[in-house]
């Protein structure tokens, strides 16, 4: 018990000739201080009371359990097997009970924890969920199936009904599947560095075509002509193994095949480096990750390699993607979709928060704007860009008159609307068959429609005769649930037209498609009648009380005219789910890296994702092919730079400093490194 006294002062101890001499006023104070060490005394007790009552109940379930589970050896060896076997299994159920309880305590929140009753409120809570409500989805349709097919003709809209119902699922041939070349034997020939060129052939001049000579053998002849350059050029043919042009003064510095060289004169990392973390940056995972180690082994500054990979991305890449999007302005197709990704500059935040302190320019969100090419293409484009909002004007910056698109896909949302206004021309603007249907499926799974007829108390004919009686009143929620079924046929055709050959076939299955569409559009246009309301400017909007059911309708019905532009041209997909998923791995990075803190560092991670999908998409391994184009760009630069410097009469005294990229690939040709340029140019080789 001494660990719970608490040390008191002392009370001062009067007798009674001492208390006769106190005043009143004492006395009463006196009363008053004793009444309070009263009272903190008890509530002292009270406390070592309870603790032992607890302790006293705390060692008598011990010694019942200890009594019912620790049996002595004697005592065990003369019980009956039968109760040594039911002893030993209630103290393994015991054991059980113990272990989960233990779990969780350990895993006691969200998603993870443990439990029967956490279980059963997180499936009540997502019960809407597609995945949840597709087994008495499927069992509606079934239903419904059976209803149409027996309404009479008179009955509204049961022409559109019998025509989506009645319509036969297509028969797609298996696709045969390649067998996988599995694990793969590594080259154990591991090439080591060089330190001269792996190549004895003499370079001829890129200008003149003249056969250069090498720069040591040269100095004499030089010596002779221009004394006050003699220095400089004796240092050059020293430090590097450079030739120049004897004719024309062409500069080149030949490089070791497998050298490594920086992405400028002026820093210290290496390309090959460089590319790999933008292989990991394109991966999901954050630079600040990939380097941690890195920094601390070769001792680099914590902004060192982000300022390398910021001049490998404007030096490099930009170029680069700009090469890969005059390529998409020509496609006839254009897919496009925007995402949020904050960038906290734009948004007066954060860090570069100072750079930005024009008012009028920030943003609460901010987004990319992704687009890529159709399916059909011959080239497979994707380029990434940064939007600071999701306005009109934003994605009009980007999307400009330059595009030579005839179709755009995107999500319907109204600014791409404004976008093609905007660019004028015969231009055609497919909306988004998929974002319809998820809206069907909202509409559908949150109502009481699919539970009602999921009830096991009702018979199978009670459910044929509720949704009779629905389908037959042109119920919004029996529309819905038909409209989707039509909207699974389509898709099922449109499965079965990519993987056919015969263009007879396609037509057909086209056909089919188009009288789905009309049903649904006939069925949606009856419900805009009952649920929605039409505004002045022709557009719909929910009606009073519509719910979820009012919006799809109206969703639908100001977009009619762009669902079914994908009818009368194969190449034009019928939804923009091409687009989402080439974008899919800009998501993956925003979960791990949450925001951009610059504008300008959100520019390098578009470049950075543009070009890696883009190379995924055709097939070119993406790290071998960056470390060649870097490497060719380089050299260009660099015999650029040195052949200006030697023709000005660079003093040897000063570096050359800093390559002027701009300048330098004024004259250099990237079209060869366009990837189907790039693709048959291996092929050749």
């Amino acid at each position: 018990m001494n660990s719970v006294r608490h040390s008191q002062p002392e009370s001062k101890v009067f007798n009674k000739k001492q208390l006769k001499n106190l005043s009143q006023e004492e006395l009463i104070e006196l009363v008053l201080k004793t009444e309070k060490e009263k009272e903190e005394i008890q509530a002292r007790f009270r406390g070592l009371s309870t603790i032992v009552i607890n302790a006293f109940h705390n060692c008598k379930e011990v010694a019942l359990l200890a009594d019912k589970y620790l049996i002595a050896e004697d005592k065990w060896m003369g019980l009956a097997i039968e109760q040594q076997i039911s002893h030993m299994l209630e103290s393994l159920r015991v054991l059980a009970e113990n272990s989960s309880s233990q779990f969780q305590a350990l895993l006691g929140k969200g998603s993870e924890k443990i439990g029967r009753a956490e279980v059963d409120k997180e499936l009540k809570e997502n019960k809407g969920s597609w995945v949840n409500g597709s087994k008495e989805l499927i069992e509606a349709t079934r239903i419904v199936d059976q209803v149409v097919k027996s309404l009479p003709e008179n009955t509204p809209l049961a022409g559109e009904f019998k025509s989506i119902v009645n319509e036969p699922a297509a028969s797609i041939a298996a696709l045969e599947k390649k067998p996988s070349l599995g694990r793969q034997k590594v080259n154990p020939k591991v090439r080591e560095r060089t330190v001269v060129p792996a190549s004895d052939k003499v370079p001829h001049c890129k200008g003149c075509t003249e056969e250069m000579i090498k720069l040591s053998s040269f100095v004499e002849t030089i010596r002779r002509k221009t004394l006050p350059k003699l220095d400089n050029l004796e240092a050059l043919s020293q430090r590097q193994d450079v030739y120049v042009c004897p004719k024309c003064g062409q500069a080149h510095v030949r490089l070791p095949v497998d050298a490594e060289h920086p992405v400028n004169c002026a820093r210290t990392v290496g390309t090959s480096m460089l590319v790999e973390l933008a292989m990991g940056l394109y991966s999901g995972i954050p630079l600040h990750r990939q380097i941690k180690e890195l920094q601390q082994k070769l001792c680099l500054g914590h902004d060192t390699v982000s300022y390398n990979l910021h001049d490998l991305a404007r030096f490099y890449l930009h170029p680069l993607a700009l090469l890969y999007e005059s390529s998409l302005k020509k496609a006839d197709v254009l897919i496009a979709d925007e995402t949020v990704f904050p960038v906290l500059e734009a948004q007066g935040r954060g860090k570069c928060a100072k750079e930005c302190m024009d008012e009028t320019k920030l943003r609460k969100q901010n987004y990319l704007l992704a687009l890529t090419t159709a399916a059909s293409a011959p080239e497979q484009i994707f380029i990434l860009k940064y939007l600071p909002s999701r306005s009109a004007q934003a994605i009009s910056s980007q999307i400009t008159s330059d595009f030579q698109f005839n179709t755009l896909v995107t999500d319907g949302y109204s600014a791409y609307e404004t976008v093609l206004q905007a660019l004028g021309g015969e231009r055609k603007h497919q909306s988004c068959l998929i974002h319809y249907r998820r809206k069907l499926l909202s509409a559908l799974l949150s109502s009481s429609l699919l539970k009602e007829l999921h009830q096991s108390a009702l018979g199978e004919k009670e459910k044929l005769k509720q949704m009779k009686i629905r389908v037959q009143q042109a119920e919004p929620g029996s529309c819905v649930l038909i409209c989707v079924e039509a909207l699974s046929k389509l898709y099922n055709l449109q499965e079965a037209i990519s993987k056919e050959v015969s263009q007879r076939k396609q037509e057909e299955y086209r056909r089919r498609q188009d009288s789905l569409l009309t049903a649904v559009d006939k069925i949606m246009s009856c419900q805009a009648d009952k649920i929605c309301i039409k505004t002045q400017s022709g557009l719909y909007k929910k009606g009073v009380g519509g719910g979820l059911y009012s919006a799809a309708c109206a969703y639908y019905m100001n977009l009619r005219n762009e669902f079914k532009v994908f009818i009368d041209d194969f190449k034009v997909p019928a939804d923009s789910n091409l687009v989402e998923s080439r974008l899919r791995p800009v998501t993956v990075l925003r979960k791990n890296i949450w925001y951009k803190q610059s504008v300008e560092y959100s520019v390098d991670m578009c470049d950075i994702y543009s070009i890696f999908k883009t190379l995924e998409l055709n097939g070119i391994a993406p790290v071998e092919y960056l470390k060649k184009y870097c490497r060719s760009v380089y050299g260009h630069v660099l015999d650029k730079a040195w052949t200006e410097a030697l023709k000005d009469g660079h003093d040897k005294t000063k570096k050359i400093g800093s390559l002027d990229f701009k300048h330098g690939l004024e004259d250099y040709d990237l079209k060869p490194w366009l990837p189907s340029t790039y693709k048959q140019l291996q092929a050749e080789s």
